[in-house]
């Protein structure tokens, strides 16, 4: 407990803050450690969770290079595919044409059997 202090000691400025014995004491360094352990606590979790969104964006950054080379490799087939289907049609221009030249022989030799 604090001692009452008179006016006159107040004044002259002989008063001094006197700290309580007794349980008052450890309560404060009980609630002082409680708080410590709470942010020791606190900042453990923080450091767990960084670690679980490293791994995580490890893992996203793998998935997106392998999806990079699948798209680079899917563009390609595609590329391929055009090219073959490109030079398909100029092919079968070709043996259109080439049909029609032989139609078109074809009736010069009949009408030259039928004179």
């Amino acid at each position: 407990m604090t001692k009452a202090l008179s006016t006159r000691e107040l004044l002259r400025g002989e008063h001094r803050l006197q700290i309580g014995h007794g349980r008052g004491r450890w309560r404060s360094a009980l609630l002082f450690l409680l708080l410590l352990a709470f942010l020791g606590l606190a900042f453990s979790l923080h450091l767990r969770q960084d670690s679980e969104q490293l791994r995580r964006l490890e893992a996203v950054q793998e998935e997106n290079q392998q999806l990079k080379a699948r798209l680079a490799q899917l563009d390609m087939q595609q590329r391929e595919a055009v090219g073959i289907q490109q030079q398909l049609v100029r092919r079968n221009g070709d043996l259109a044409a080439q049909v029609k030249k032989l139609k078109t022989d074809l009736a010069f030799f009949r009408k030259q059997q039928e004179r």
